[in-house]
């Protein structure tokens, strides 16, 4: 009885929020359009999911959604104004603070173990043999990007190699990808899916990865400040149905890998559903209490994603990215998914992981 009894509450709490209720149908007057960026990764599942969904819809946000093939490429459209809220790794989301005074207001994914230096299958055994050999490599990377931290950081720390004993290639992961698979290069720095694709087609093998030299990679929730001041509810309903996507996948496991590689095959990457498995294990999505927890200050201190994104932003000064570390608390905050939680019905739909 106790059980049926929360049930029909949380019905009823669900169902008296505008925009909640199954039955409704927001006009297309009342509906708020959210642009949407993203680039291809398993943290933008969620906002795929509600889309297929109809969620956004049923919270009365019209979301439309573009793709881009890096996080520097993104970051420098939303300069313009042409996207309102995003997805991207922890150095564009650096950059964009920095530069075009981007906020940060959720954790997207931890993405340490999937950002990795990779080779080609005898150089990865030789180069894990003989560092001394990745002296004087010209190695493929996206700059401004997570994997040009972990390259950076991986070969000083793992290899031992001095800045300047390498050099970087700027390329797109695509690009990338066509130059390991016809053997003109045969080492680069890449994040997930594409370590997975190019294991799966040339065997290249990971030599190293973030967490192996201790760089805590996220990726984060972007929003253009003058967005969230016209339209702070819109924010907080954002985010509640992104954490209802997170809830639901938790439900739903099965259903989640489905998704997950439907997504990524529908925008030209050839993942491997062998590893989809694999790529959910280590990349974790936050739920609503695990973002709140994220991003707690106390008294006169730092938050856990506060000191996340401090580390990433004394790399990006070490190598000229930016002249100064931002303060954290310049541009993460935790004031929308805080909306999410004081609101009785938004955290009740945030935390129901039912269709």
């Amino acid at each position: 009885m106790g059980r049926l009894l929360l049930s029909a509450l949380l019905v009823i709490s669900l169902l008296s929020v505008p925009g909640l209720n199954p039955n409704s149908n927001p006009s297309a007057a009342t509906m708020i359009p959210i642009r949407t960026a993203f680039q291809p990764g398993r943290w933008w599942v969620e906002v795929y999911i509600a889309e297929q969904k109809g969620w956004f819809k049923k919270v009365g946000i019209d979301e439309t959604g573009t793709s881009f093939t890096s996080g520097a490429l993104e970051i420098a459209a939303g300069a313009s104004g042409s996207w309102d809220m995003a997805g991207s790794g922890n150095i564009p989301s650096v950059l964009g603070a920095t530069r075009y005074g981007l906020e940060s207001i959720a954790v997207a994914d931890l993405e340490d173990a999937s950002t990795a230096l990779l080779a080609l299958p005898k150089a990865a055994d030789d180069y894990l043999k003989n560092p001394a050999l990745l002296k004087d490599k010209v190695i493929p990377v996206t700059t401004n990007s997570s994997s040009h931290w972990v390259a950076t950081a991986c070969l000083e720390k793992k290899f031992h190699l001095n800045p300047g004993e390498w050099k970087f290639l700027n390329l797109s992961p695509p690009e990338i990808d066509s130059a390991l698979s016809s053997g003109k290069y045969d080492v680069a720095a890449i994040w997930a899916p594409y370590i997975y694709v190019l294991g799966s087609t040339i065997n290249a093998k990971v030599i190293c990865t973030g967490r192996d030299v201790g760089a805590t990679l996220t990726s984060n929730i972007l929003v253009q400040p003058s967005f969230a001041q016209a339209h702070p509810d819109a924010v907080a309903k954002f985010l509640a149905v992104y954490e209802h996507a997170v809830a639901w996948e938790r439900a739903h496991p099965k259903e989640l890998a489905k998704y997950l590689l439907e997504f990524y095959r529908g925008r030209g990457v050839q993942m491997p559903e062998a590893d989809i498995a694999q790529e959910l294990q280590i990349r974790p999505a936050f739920n609503l209490q695990q973002q709140l927890t994220a991003m707690r200050r106390p008294a006169n201190g730092s938050s856990q994603f506060d000191d996340w994104m401090t580390q990433t932003a004394d790399f990006e000064k070490s190598v000229g990215m930016i002249q100064t570390v931002p303060d954290a608390k310049s541009y993460i905050t935790d004031k929308y998914m805080q909306m999410v939680q004081d609101d009785p019905q938004l955290r009740a739909f945030a935390q129901d992981g039912r269709d």
